[in-house]
């Protein structure tokens, strides 16, 4: 039968304080990576909105016409 080393408390607390602190890093950079992915959603949907407003700005179709085609009546 094998014997596995038995840990002392102070061992376990060792582990569970860089447990811990890798978690904060793990919480940090989540948070961070979570703020880069709102800019560039929010950078899209700027992009796409100006993108529309030029083509409504070429387009011959009047004011009604694009209203009801976008709300599909």
């Amino acid at each position: 039968m094998a014997r596995g080393r038995k840990m002392s408390m102070e061992s376990i607390e060792e582990k569970i304080k860089k447990q811990k602190l890798q978690l904060e890093k793990s919480k940090d950079r989540y948070e961070a990576d979570k703020e880069k992915l709102a800019g560039l959603i929010k950078l899209r949907n700027e992009l796409q909105s100006n993108e529309i407003v030029e083509a409504l700005a070429k387009s011959d179709k009047t004011y009604e016409q694009i209203i009801t085609f976008i709300q599909g009546k």
